[in-house]
């Protein structure tokens, strides 16, 4: 026996180190296999509700393009009725139709059908167009099957006179505008879509998704709801899920049943590598517990004794001594402040989270003069009014109101006027429910008049609530008169409420704007706090990189980005001790090499919050070096991200002009020297001639 392994002459030795071995490795094993198991669940639960979203969202994008073709039908369709006893059809009666929306347009009526764009498919109507299908109010769906090839779908609109038909117009829609596939598909990567009829019978379905009748398909359902399922396919198994898509109420047919589906092995790939690197692992494992078995039992047997009061610790139920058997030297000491600081940090970014999905969920909205001005134009062109207003009560004086109005048949910005709020407008037009009401021209013309400078028929009201008040409304009006359907009403109060929903998320946007950025600058200010020495440190060099950015053509968006940046760049310095930080002498090569970190310490802390991910490559960069020798990935170039070369500059700029504790800072000239002398290898000469068109402005 070789003299280092001596010890294990001992039986007691022996015994500990199997002991050892035995409760550290199964646990051990048992921990990554309970992990890994976790992890597979989560994904499948996440690929499940995903499928189902999937699902859904096709089927109403599908729905919006059967829509839009039966609008496009009906428009053309109107031309052409409406062009009388003309022998030819209107040349624009059919313009765009075909192409993109149809492959070919047909006019089928008593007399027979004739062509009027793209294919003529004269033979296939009479396959499958019924007596029932003309004879109704409604717009139809027919399907024509065939052979191992994706079904071919005809949209037909009836057109009628006095009661009776007078044409059909009958499009066969383009297969890749209905289903979204082709050059522009609709569909995420590596989703499979199949569409079936209410009977089952398969209409289409991509490269690698199921075919056939629905109902024959072989289906494992894998949660309650029943809508999402397993299948096999040509060997390979897959999760899918199902969403009906119900279009009778519009159309002359029952509806589509939309499947969506993926395959397991793509859905579980990411864990390709871990499975492969599984047996290594375990290994490695096992190689370490070897090691830290043989250092602890080589050190002498003397462990024995404190093992055995620990067992009498642990018999009085004092489970502490787990976490008191520990080496007493440096290490402990690294990991007591490393809990520490994973506490503190733990709170903290569980609050910048939550602010970043606040702060997405409002950036996903318009600003308030944009909403108003789509939500006018919206309006004026569905409706085809001639004058469109928002009245807003003013928030200091109950007898004043803004308002912005669209008039004229020009599309153009709305004008912003004021005026005064009289009792008689308050209750036409602010009343105490959102009902809406269509107001008497004959006894309302004057105040109409004097809101608008014109003479109308017909004005509807639509009053807004915003925090259970009604204090805006909008207004359309007409100089003639015109009936509104109910249908018409409701669509105009939905876009109401939707303005309603708008302009809240808006009036809150600009609070939580302010409170996220307030948190940013308080979160940069914990840091530069850490050391007295770089207190507004952080706030100095994103001013600096925002005036760079802004004179190497930034726009608001990327300067708000590198401003955020400039922040929070040296968020990573949290982990870095203060001794370090506030030492007066120079820092020696390993304090260097640990300060060095701080960069890739930034980019991890930041890495979980989904707002900040687009500045990432500038904390992580910062410290990268033109020339290829900085740290810590030593970028070179145009390889490092511009952001993180104007942070570079703004950098170096403030630390070398502020004080340190090993020196005085540099006065400008000195400062600006460095920095011109650098272009080319520390910083990238572009980023240093506008930083010199700053510093001459200052």
């Amino acid at each position: 026996m070789r003299p280092g392994f001596s010890f294990l002459k001992s039986k007691i030795a022996r015994r500990f180190c199997t002991l050892f071995i035995l409760c550290a490795f199964v646990p051990t094993i048992a921990l990554v296999v309970v992990s890994y198991t976790r992890v597979v669940s989560q994904i499948e639960e996440q690929s499940y509700v995903r499928l189902k979203r999937e699902a859904k969202a096709y089927g109403l994008g599908l729905f919006d393009r059967l829509l839009r073709l039966e609008n496009e039908l009906y428009t053309r369709g109107k031309q052409i009725q409406f062009a009388g006893t003309q022998e030819t059809v209107p040349e624009d009666a059919t313009k765009d139709l075909h192409g993109e929306l149809f492959s070919g347009i047909t006019m089928y009526s008593t007399g027979g059908a004739s062509p009027v764009s793209g294919n003529f498919f004269k033979d296939e109507l009479q396959r499958v167009v019924g007596i029932e299908h003309l004879h109704s109010d409604r717009p139809f769906l027919l399907t024509l099957f065939q052979e191992n090839a994706i079904a071919r779908v005809f949209m037909g609109v009836n057109f009628h006179n006095e009661g009776k038909l007078s044409f059909s117009l009958i499009g066969e829609i383009s297969t890749s505008y209905l289903w979204g596939v082709g050059v522009n598909p609709l569909l995420p990567p590596m989703i499979e879509l199949s569409v079936f009829d209410s009977e089952g019978r398969n209409i289409m379905a991509t490269a690698d998704a199921p075919k056939g009748d629905y109902r024959d398909l072989e289906k494992k359902y894998l949660t309650k709801d029943l809508r999402i399922f397993e299948y096999r396919h040509e060997g390979e198994e897959y999760f899918a899920s199902f969403s009906n898509l119900f279009i009778e109420s519009r159309f002359q047919r029952t509806g589509w049943i939309i499947m969506v589906s993926q395959a397991r092995s793509d859905i579980m790939s990411a864990l390709d590598g871990f499975k492969a690197s599984f047996p290594l692992i375990i290994l490695l494992f096992l190689l370490l517990i070897l090691y830290l078995s043989f250092s602890f039992i080589r050190k002498g047997l003397e462990p024995l004794e404190e093992l055995k009061r620990g067992t009498r610790r642990i018999a009085e139920k004092d489970f502490s001594v787990e976490v008191d058997i520990t080496s007493k030297d440096e290490f402990e000491e690294l990991g007591n402040a490393f809990n520490d600081m994973s506490s503190k940090l733990s709170k903290q970014f569980t609050t910048l989270e939550v602010l970043g999905e606040i702060e997405r969920a409002i950036l996903s909205s318009f600003d308030r003069v944009e909403i108003l001005k789509t939500t006018l134009h919206r309006l004026k062109q569905f409706f085809a009014c001639d004058a469109c207003l928002y009245l807003k009560k003013s928030k200091v004086s109950e007898a004043h109101l803004k308002f912005y109005k669209m008039t004229g048949q020009r599309i153009s910005d709305p004008q912003v006027e004021y005026c005064g709020m009289s009792e008689e407008i308050k209750s036409t037009f602010f009343p105490e429910n959102t009902k809406i009401s269509t107001i008497d021209i004959k006894g309302k013309g004057p105040l109409l008049h004097e809101l608008t400078g014109d003479s109308y028929a017909q004005c509807v009201c639509l009053p807004i609530s915003i925090d259970g008040q009604v204090n805006r409304a909008l207004l359309l009006v007409w100089k003639e008169e015109r009936v509104l359907g109910q249908d018409q009403l409701d669509q105009a109060r939905q876009i109401a409420n939707q303005l309603a929903v708008a302009l809240k998320n808006s009036m809150l946007l600009e609070d939580m704007e302010s409170l996220a950025t307030g948190t940013i600058e308080a979160l940069a200010r914990t840091v530069d706090a850490k050391s007295r020495w770089t207190a507004g440190h952080s706030e100095r060099v994103a001013g600096l990189s925002a005036l760079i950015a802004r004179a190497m053509g930034y726009d608001d968006a990327g300067i708000e980005t590198i401003t955020r940046a400039g922040l929070l760049h040296d968020i990573g310095k949290i982990g870095i001790p203060l001794a370090i930080l506030d030492k007066p002498e120079r820092l020696s090569e390993s304090e260097y090499e640990e300060v060095k970190k701080h960069s890739e310490i930034g980019a991890k802390i930041l890495e979980p919050i989904e707002a900040y991910k687009n500045i990432l490559p500038l904390v992580a960069q910062h410290h990268e070096k033109y020339d290829g020798t900085g740290y810590p990935d030593g970028l070179k170039g145009e390889d490092i991200d511009l952001g993180a070369r104007i942070l570079s500059v703004a950098d170096v700029w403030d630390a070398v002009a502020s004080d340190r504790p090993y020196r005085a800072g540099w006065v400008h000239e000195r400062a600006e020297k460095l920095i011109v002398e650098g272009a080319g290898t520390h910083f990238d000469p572009d980023v240093v001639d506008a930083f010199l068109v700053v510093i001459s402005k200052d």
